[in-house]
């Protein structure tokens, strides 16, 4: 008997079968189909070590439903001489290499292909299809990057997307995808230039290496890459030194100053930190005889690059301390006086002095608060504050976040009582944030069900309409407009008249032509 339950890969709703007492069928959109045994489905949110790894074995669960695999039965300990049986362990050790990675993304999309030159939709909830190491949208648009750039698929790099796989992409064959070991990655097969060796490194990496390592100066590319490692600790930790004193300084096991997610990880990670600067920053910087070859900088780089995650991950521990304290604000939201709206001001000062996404995260999210209040004294105050702090906030939200902070704005100024702050963000077409408002616009753009869901989540549906064709650029509007007409984006008959009768009623010039076709189309 099939029942809703939260899968125990990516927590998203799934349905689930009780095959025999002690084995779960479970059928997940992101994760595919799958078995688990109850031991694991028990066990599983106690393994710590484990938990941040389940998008490999989601990826892993996904491409066996995709290519029509048998049906894998997950464990928690050794699965014996259980029928296509793995332990969560076992999947996780054997995730394949970037190369292999590749192939069977490549895999994927062919077997998803029904025809050739079909367009493929993928939103947030298809990451494992792309074989990212984490559940997060980077990797994964680093992945269609690659793709698009060896001529494998065409498609915008963003979620939602649509992906059509071209001719070199679907002459990828299941035994391309199946072959190359893990162990000796065949970069060749799909591999251009020596650059793409560089890809699916950590941004950081690339941006202190990518040039000198192009032009074969490997030296320096590895030298600038750590040098940049130590200068990141240094601001994350706000410690004034240097080298191996500033990573046993940081990361110290007993008084740590940038604690480890993994808490029983934090010596090991003392010592990788600290051995990198000893072993690699040290010896390039005083011995300038030391050239590295092209594969030893490669595996200094993909070191390095792991090292940089680790520091992604780590908290200061007194941005820490705010994070506890700024989760345990709440407002009144009645539009009167709050002290505690004074107080969220001064943890946003504190916070300017820390780099850590988990603090402003979770500053973003307590803004969000005032301005989602009915009233417009609240969402002036909001408001007033993401225009303050953004340049610090917006490094570490994600385009849901931004795309959530539009709809809000749009919806402050459509009330009875609008927030004048969020009609001068308007009128001054977002202006002061941009980046939020282009990834708006991006997804508001990018298919009928989208549009129609960000319209629906608007609400205001009259008033988004006025204050769209009255402050929007002229070239987004064309372009919304030219969607319309030619019926990429089709509205409900009661949106569509919406649409039609304020473009009739304001008339701008820039788009007649666009909306007389509007006009006609409604009667």
């Amino acid at each position: 008997m099939k029942s809703q339950v939260n899968c125990p890969l990516c927590s998203n709703e799934a349905s689930k079968i009780r095959e025999v007492s002690e084995v779960l069928d479970i059928s997940c959109l992101s994760c595919g189909d799958f078995k688990i045994t109850q031991e694991c489905l028990d066990d599983l949110p106690s393994e710590r070590k484990l938990l941040p790894q389940l998008m490999k074995v989601s990826a892993f669960t996904r491409y066996r439903t995709i290519n029509k695999e048998p049906v894998a039965t997950l464990f928690i300990s050794d699965p014996y001489d259980y029928s296509e049986g793995f332990t969560i362990q076992q999947i996780v050790d054997q995730f394949p290499s970037l190369a292999e990675r590749k192939l069977k993304v490549m895999q994927n999309l062919n077997q998803l292909s029904e025809y050739f030159g079909q367009k493929l939709s993928f939103d947030s909830k298809d990451y494992a299809v792309f074989f990212p190491e984490v559940k997060d949208e980077h990797p994964c648009l680093m992945m269609i990057q690659t793709l698009i750039d060896e001529g494998l698929i065409m498609c915008d790099v963003k979620f939602p997307t649509q992906i059509t796989v071209t001719d070199k992409g679907s002459s990828i064959s299941i035994s391309e995808a199946t072959s190359v070991p893990s162990q000796v990655p065949k970069t060749q097969v799909i591999e251009g230039p020596e650059l793409n060796k560089l890809k699916g490194l950590h941004p950081r990496v690339l941006e202190m290496s990518q040039e000198p390592f192009r032009d074969g100066y490997f030296r320096p590319a590895v030298l600038d890459t750590y040098l940049a490692l130590d200068n990141d600790v240094r601001i994350k930790s706000k410690l004034d030194l240097y080298g191996s004193a500033l990573m046993q300084k940081a990361f110290s096991e007993k008084a740590p100053i940038l604690k480890i997610k993994d808490g029983s990880a934090q010596m090991g990670a003392m010592w990788l930190f600290s051995g990198s600067t000893m072993s690699i920053r040290n010896v390039l910087a005083h011995d300038h005889s030391i050239i590295p070859s092209e594969q030893e900088a490669l595996e200094q780089l993909f070191f390095a690059s792991m090292l940089f995650r680790k520091l992604d991950l780590a908290v200061n521990v007194d941005a820490e301390k705010l994070i506890t304290e700024i989760s345990q604000i709440s407002f009144k939201l009645n539009g009167k006086y709050d002290l505690n709206k004074e107080k969220i001001r001064e943890y946003l000062n504190q916070s300017k002095e820390f780099v850590d996404s988990a603090l402003h995260r979770i500053c973003f999210e307590k803004i969000l608060t005032l301005i989602k209040s009915s009233y417009f004294d609240d969402q002036n105050f909001g408001i007033k504050l993401i225009l303050k702090y953004n340049d610090i906030i917006f490094n570490h939200i994600t385009n849901d976040d931004h795309i959530d902070l539009i709809i809000t704005i749009y919806k402050a100024a459509g009330n009875t009582y609008p927030s004048h702050s969020a009609m001068d963000l308007i009128k001054d077409n977002f202006s002061a944030i941009t980046k939020s408002f282009r990834i708006f616009q991006e997804r508001l753009l990018s298919n009928t069900e989208v549009f129609n869901e960000l319209l629906n989540r608007i609400w205001l549906k009259d008033d988004f309409f006025t204050l769209i064709i009255k402050y929007s650029d002229v070239e987004f509007m064309r372009e919304l407009l030219t969607e319309i007409v030619d019926k990429k984006i089709v509205l409900a008959k009661r949106d569509l008249d919406l649409l039609s009768g304020n473009l009739n009623d304001i008339g701008r010039n820039n788009f007649d032509d666009l909306t007389k076709k509007i006009v006609k189309m409604n009667q």
